[in-house]
């Protein structure tokens, strides 16, 4: 019996059996009844893994823009173009966007060295972006790409020395997105987009050098979904009514009247009439209303007309500003103030807003990227889309319970800080007039004294929580402020005195009556 002979084994077999471990799932045996069975092992190689999308082969060989189908960027543009209505929605939704204020100010927690002069530089570069136009000109253009193709492009460009120049706005259509293997734009210097003119490549950039910002991006697409392309089929739907409509003008769909002749004309006879009666009406709109002498047992049969306009329109009107976020109002039956206030909102929290937010987002990599300034970012300035009264009350309320300071809401309102009341501070109705917190306990033992011996104020609210209106809507008192003629005989206010005065009072103590009375979060005292 000869020996046994050792061979060892080498290490591709060790990574064999490794990598068939790999994808063992525990637990599935093979003689499980009717079980998963084990997955087949992957035959792609290891760097496969986390493509984003299964893309077709040579996908940047394919160097037509918007390759794969579907809508193409030139028959987006003409559904744009063609019905009244989608033009007047895009138009609309162009108008509230470059109608808002906008400013440049300092990140939170960036201590940056002569920020008004940073700041300045960088509004006076946005007040004409290209060097052409102005800011509001300039961004319907890229609103335009963005809302019909959802291929808003910007090309910055830079002088001499290495200052950016201008901000140009280039035509999305003629952009290819190009991806590296695993399905991504590649990292620079590495072209990731070319320019597509004349139907050959023109022009490569980098991701560095162009910003191609699609709003409505997929991951199992190189571009995105437009709300023109959203509501494609119905905006056809549109069109093709649009024209029955104007074919029922111009020429008609049915006669309007059917007229009976005697049954024993011959056809050649009724051809005859009607040739002869056609010539004399054609193009003589004054003779159609003249009389006319007809045989007897004559008869005229009036066809129904077809309406015009019915609730199929107005769902095709919805559909289409709703894939835009604008109220339907102008395009349906009438409705009552609070509906049409309620669509109102709905549409600047559903469109405004997310297109504000993507407009910011845009112009922040803009300024802290190509513009140089990291510490500074574009903000929108009020709210021109949100009621003014109703923001002034919302500020109002916040101040007045003490969230907000004046200098904020002045800031949120655009309009600076307020160095004349920047001594006031956050007013707490639940503070006394020194600051200090005001306990259940001392609401109702007011009494109560201080070491001293002497009555502690106390902060309790004894007044309504309306909200505060301002010395000049106030009446009575010096200032607007309600005088102590105004409470009762037990030193509490009066049901006839306002309700919308917060009254702080404290016991009575040496000195009289003494209170606080507080509008638009300031308090002053009020003597006895």
């Amino acid at each position: 019996m000869s020996d046994a002979v050792e061979r060892p084994l080498t290490p591709s077999v060790f990574a064999r059996l490794r990598a068939a471990t790999r994808y063992a799932i525990t637990g599935v045996a093979p003689d499980s009844w009717f079980g998963p069975q084990q997955p087949l092992a992957p035959q792609a190689p290891p760097d496969v893994k986390g493509r984003q999308f299964d893309y077709p082969f040579g996908a940047n060989l394919d160097y037509v823009p918007r390759p794969e189908g579907g809508v193409s960027f030139a028959e987006l543009r003409a559904l744009a173009d063609a019905l009244p209505l989608l033009r007047a929605v895009i138009e609309t939704r162009k108008d509230q966007v470059a109608a808002q204020n906008f400013s440049v100010r300092a990140r939170r927690f960036a201590n940056l060295p002569d920020e008004s002069a940073r700041i300045d530089r960088a509004l006076a570069f946005l007040a004409r972006p290209d060097r052409r136009r102005s800011f509001a000109d300039w961004l319907r253009m890229l609103l335009e790409d963005l809302l019909v193709i959802d291929a808003a492009t910007i090309y910055p460009r830079f002088d001499r020395g290495g200052a950016l120049y201008s901000l140009d706005v280039i035509d999305g259509a003629t952009i290819k997105p190009l991806i590296g293997d695993d399905g991504r734009a590649p990292e620079p210097p590495d072209p990731a987009y070319q320019q597509v003119l004349h139907g050959v490549p023109a022009a490569d950039f980098s991701a560095d050098e162009l910003l191609y910002l699609p709003r409505n991006a997929r991951t199992h697409r190189l571009y995105g979904m437009s709300p023109v392309e959203q509501v494609a089929l119905t905006v056809n739907i549109a069109l093709r009514r649009e024209a029955a409509t104007l074919d029922y003008y111009r020429t008609g769909s049915s006669p309007d009247a059917f007229a009976t002749l005697p049954k024993e004309w011959t056809a050649d006879q009724i051809r005859s009439f009607q040739d002869y009666f056609d010539a004399l009406m054609s193009g003589n709109s004054a003779r159609r209303r003249m009389l006319k002498f007809v045989p007897a047992e004559f008869k005229l049969i009036e066809t129904r007309q077809p309406p015009l306009k019915d609730q199929y329109d107005e769902w095709l009107a919805r559909v289409i500003c709703y894939a835009f976020s604008v109220p339907a109002t102008p395009f349906v039956a009438q409705v009552n103030r609070a509906t049409s206030e309620t669509m109102r909102m709905q549409a600047t929290q559903e469109g405004l807003l997310p297109l504000k937010t993507w407009i910011k987002n845009a112009l922040d990599s803009v300024i802290q990227g190509f513009l140089g300034e990291p510490g500074l970012e574009f903000v929108w300035v009020g709210d021109d889309a949100i009621d003014p009264l109703q923001q002034a009350q919302t500020l109002q309320i916040l101040v007045s319970a003490g969230i907000k300071t004046r200098e904020e809401a002045r800031a949120e309102l655009g309009l600076g800080g307020d160095t004349a009341g920047a001594g006031l501070g956050k007013y707490n109705q639940n503070h006394d007039e020194r600051g200090r917190f005001s306990t259940a306990v001392d609401a109702v033992n007011p009494g109560a004294a201080e070491p001293d011996g002497k009555p502690k104020p106390k902060g309790v609210q004894i007044a309504s929580n309306n909200t505060v209106m301002s010395d000049v809507i106030m009446g009575g008192g010096a200032a607007g402020i309600p005088s102590i003629d105004q409470r009762n005989g037990a030193g509490r206010p009066s049901r006839s005195a306002p309700r919308h005065v917060k009254v702080l009072r404290r016991p009575e103590g040496r000195g009289g009556a003494l209170g606080w009375a507080c509008v638009e979060g300031s308090c002053r005292k009020i003597a006895g």
